[in-house]
């Protein structure tokens, strides 16, 4: 993995916000699976701080990089996910980032949440 990107998710995996969109242009998109776009950096802080208001934690583990050009990497990972009752749920992941410059100004995670919130369920209801 290119150092951009280890810097990127390890920010993203700290859960420390300001470090992550650190990362990100001023109007950056994301579109975190089927939700809608995030756009800039409020939006997206929003957006990313509900899901980790509903964990106490995650982790990214690579698979394969494909650098496609014109600043676009592809990510295949497992992310890890942990919940606030301490279950560890893994699920894979593929996200495509663009950057301009330094920067990402574009992220699309592609992800099926559904085991987490299901994982979180139990959690609750238990």
């Amino acid at each position: 993995m290119s150092n951009w990107l280890d810097d990127y998710y390890r920010d993203a995996d700290s859960m420390d916000m300001e470090r992550m969109l650190a990362h990100h242009t001023d109007d950056a998109v994301v579109h975190f699976a089927n939700n809608p776009p995030a756009v800039g950096k409020e939006e997206i802080a929003a957006a990313i701080g509900g899901l980790w208001s509903a964990i106490s934690g995650m982790s990214h583990t690579k698979k394969n990089v494909w650098d496609v050009g014109d600043g676009t990497t592809v990510l295949e990972a497992t992310v890890e996910y942990t919940t606030h009752g301490g279950t560890g749920v893994p699920l894979p992941v593929t996200s495509i980032l663009h950057r301009a410059g330094d920067k990402i100004d574009s992220l699309r995670i592609y992800i099926d949440m559904a085991p987490l919130f299901e994982a979180i369920g139990a959690e609750s209801s238990a």
